[in-house]
C-alpha cells in the first residue's frame, strides 16, 4: 500500500468520541488534515472549539445512519485515509441488533464506499481488545497474538438471561465487526484512558472507560471499595492514536491486526494513584471482595504487543500517566459543572 503522507486528508469516523477526538487530534499535530464525523452537527461543537486552532484543516461532516446506502460517499471524497471508530461502545444492550447493526453493517458500508473512491490508500479500523480473549488457546501456556480470536462470545449472546449480556453484546459487536472487514478486504481483494477532548456533560456513564475511572476520583466516590484483581486490560488513548498516526506511513502495519496494550493491572493500582494525587477526595480502598469484569484466563494471559510497540518507538505510556491525564480532565469538568449541552 501507498503510505498516506502529512499535509493528506484523514476521515476519522466518530470523532466526537473519546478515542477518536484523541485520534484526530494527534494526526493534526502530525500535519494531517482532518474531517471528522459526527451523528448530528449539533453534538460537534465541543470538538470544533477544541481544535479551532488547527484552523481550516478541521472540518466536520454528518452522517446521521452509518448503515444508510451512500451514507459515506460525500465523506471521503478527496481523502487518503480513513480511520473508522464510530461505533456503540456502551455495554446495556439487551439484544444483539442493538449493536451488531452498526457495528457490523456501518462497517462494511463504509468500506464499500471506501473500495469506490479511487483515491483512499489505507483503512484503519479500531477493533476491541475483547476479539484476541476467549481464544482457543491455553492463556497458562500460550502467548496470545493477533492471529488468535475469541471463539467463544458469539455463543455467549444468544443467551439474553446472561447477567453480562451487555458486556458479551459490545463485545461480540466489535469481534463480528472486525470479522466482517476482513472478510470484506479478502473478497474484494484495550480500556482506554488518558486526556478528554469530547464533551462531557453529566457524570460519565458507568459502562464506559471514562465511567470507570470517575468512579474512583468522583466527588463523593462512586464506589466503596478498589478490586485487586489484576486482571483490567488498560492503553493511553494516545498509544492508540499514535499507533493510527503511524500506520498511515509504515508498510509493516498494512494489513496486519495490531494488539494495543499498556499495562495488565488493578482499580486498586488506580486507586492508589488517584489517592496520592487527590489526597483531599475519598478515594475508596483496595478490596479484594469488589468484583472486576474477568474472562477465562484473564489472571495469566500475555499478549503480544510487539508491532504496537515498534509503532510507538519502543514504549507504552505507563498506568500513571493514563489515570493522572484522564483524572485531571474529569476533575476540571466536575468542578465547573461539567461541560454545557451542545
Amino acid at each position: 500500500m501507498s503510505p498516506v503522507e502529512p499535509g493528506s486528508l484523514v476521515v476519522v469516523t466518530g470523532v466526537n468520541g473519546h478515542l477518536a477526538s484523541a485520534t484526530a487530534l494527534r494526526l493534526l499535530q502530525k500535519g494531517y488534515k482532518v474531517r471528522g464525523t459526527v451523528r448530528s452537527a449539533r453534538s460537534a461543537g465541543y470538538v470544533k472549539k477544541e481544535f479551532a486552532a488547527f484552523g481550516d484543516k478541521f472540518e466536520i461532516a454528518e452522517v446521521p445512519d452509518i448503515v444508510a446506502p451512500g451514507a459515506f460517499s460525500e465523506v471521503v471524497k478527496g481523502a487518503s485515509a480513513i480511520v473508522h471508530i464510530a461505533s456503540p461502545v456502551t455495554m446495556d444492550a439487551k439484544k444483539p441488533e442493538e449493536q451488531f447493526l452498526p457495528a457490523v453493517d456501518g462497517t462494511v458500508n463504509l468500506l464499500k464506499t471506501a473500495k469506490n473512491e479511487k483515491g483512499i490508500k489505507k483503512v484503519l479500523y479500531v477493533g476491541s481488545i475483547g476479539s484476541v480473549i476467549m481464544t482457543a488457546k491455553d492463556p497458562t501456556k500460550e502467548v496470545i497474538t493477533p492471529d488468535d480470536w475469541n471463539i467463544y462470545t458469539e455463543q455467549l449472546v444468544q443467551n439474553l438471561d446472561d447477567p453480562l449480556i451487555g458486556f458479551h453484546i459490545y463485545i461480540g459487536s466489535k469481534l463480528v465487526g472486525e470479522k466482517e472487514a476482513w472478510k470484506f478486504v479478502k473478497d474484494e481483494k484495550a480500556m482506554a484512558l488518558g486526556p478528554i477532548h469530547k464533551a462531557i456533560t453529566s457524570p460519565p456513564r458507568q459502562d464506559v472507560s471514562l465511567g470507570w475511572l470517575y468512579d474512583y476520583v468522583a466527588d463523593p466516590p462512586r464506589k466503596t471499595g478498589a478490586s485487586t484483581a489484576e486482571i483490567t486490560l488498560f492503553v493511553h488513548v494516545y498509544d492508540v492514536a499514535d499507533i493510527f498516526v503511524a500506520s498511515l506511513t509504515s508498510a509493516e502495519a498494512d494489513g496486519q491486526r495490531i494488539i494495543a496494550l499498556g499495562e495488565k493491572s488493578s482499580y486498586a493500582a488506580v486507586a492508589d494513584i488517584l489517592r496520592k494525587a487527590y489526597p483531599d477526595r475519598k478515594v475508596p480502598p483496595a478490596d479484594p471482595n469488589e468484583p472486576a469484569m474477568a474472562f477465562p484466563g484473564a489472571e495469566v494471559i500475555q499478549f503480544d504487543t510487539s508491532l504496537g510497540t515498534k509503532l510507538l518507538g519502543g514504549k507504552w505510556r505507563s498506568l500513571e500517566d493514563m489515570v493522572l491525564s484522564g483524572a485531571k480532565d474529569l476533575v476540571e469538568k466536575e468542578s465547573r459543572g461539567w461541560d454545557k449541552s451542545e
